[in-house]
């Protein structure tokens, strides 16, 4: 744990270095992967030994390995942008809330970008869903926590996005942790235009993000998220369709007005899976409320 503390303390100033460094000279470069774990790659990182390879996904490969001793998530990114900036300064802001990973590490390996991140044991929430349902109780416990987790990176006019069961990890004593803040947006980038397509993962997206209505995106977008994801949790289905065309065609209709068979998910599921974003909570108070917890 030392050197946890050690490394994430190092990490600060890396990171400053390399997002100046990075963005004065390659930002420009369109160079697509190139990096293996090769021998001399293993050595330069100090990596004793590789756990786990998981599916790359876009531009970014993930492997859980064995580094300077310490079980950890070794992502190489390929293109480097305005997003993975943003998803580094996250990580920096809230380096000290425990329900987000640690960054330990920072450093470019030729034209990629190499992230050591804290290893969280356990298992994401997609790999655990039957713990969950039909247990009301324990599904609106579990979001409870997940908007304290998510309370100050709100407060700090940040947004997920994407906030779904792959994107929020159980660990062994059951608590939460939320990962991938890949696509997180800041409300108060003025440089963001309010315009244009907006990423999202269509089963878990509120409507503003599948309209493509960027000036509507708030922490009220993330609390739509956290809606979905508990009728999923209790139910097994999707409440609004199994398509994005489905799912599309729905948001355009009249609210849907939601009776799953439990009072306490009910009241909360009709407060905040409100079509309209004005109608949702104000407030993230509002929010864990009416999860009556």
């Amino acid at each position: 744990m030392n050197r946890l503390v050690v490394q994430r303390n190092i990490f600060t100033i890396s990171l400053i270095f390399f997002i100046i460094t990075y963005f004065c000279v390659y930002k420009n470069t369109s160079m697509l992967a190139t990096t293996i774990l090769s021998p001399d790659f293993l050595k330069h990182f100090n990596i004793s030994e590789i756990l786990d390879n998981k599916p790359t996904s876009g531009q970014k490969r993930v492997h859980i390995v064995i580094k300077d001793g310490i079980k950890i998530a070794l992502k190489i990114i390929s293109v480097i942008d305005e997003r993975i900036e943003r998803e580094l300064k996250i990580y920096e802001v809230f380096k000290s809330n425990n329900g987000i990973p640690c960054i330990l590490d920072v450093q470019r390996y030729g034209h990629e970008l190499v992230i050591s991140e804290e290893y969280i044991e356990g298992q994401d929430l997609s790999q655990v869903l039957g713990e969950y349902i039909g247990d009301s109780e324990k599904i609106r416990k579990l979001i409870f926590l997940i908007a304290e987790i998510m309370e100050p990176v709100w407060d700090g006019d940040y947004v997920h996005r994407d906030l779904k069961p792959q994107n929020i990890r159980i660990k062994d004593d059951g608590t939460p942790v939320v990962i991938d803040f890949g696509i997180a947006r800041d409300l108060g980038d003025g440089t963001i235009t309010p315009i244009g397509f907006q990423p999202n993962s269509w089963p878990f997206a509120s409507p503003e993000q599948l309209f493509a209505k960027k000036e509507l995106i708030s922490y009220r977008t993330d609390f739509f998220c956290l809606g979905i994801i508990a009728h999923f949790l209790f139910t097994g289905k999707l409440p609004f369709g199994n398509s994005q065309l489905e799912i599309s065609t729905c948001f355009s209709q009249e609210q849907i007005t939601f009776d799953i068979g439990d009072e306490p998910l009910n009241l909360f599921l009709n407060i905040v899976l409100k079509y309209k974003v004005a109608e949702r909570p104000r407030t993230v108070e509002n929010f864990k409320n009416s999860l009556s917890i």
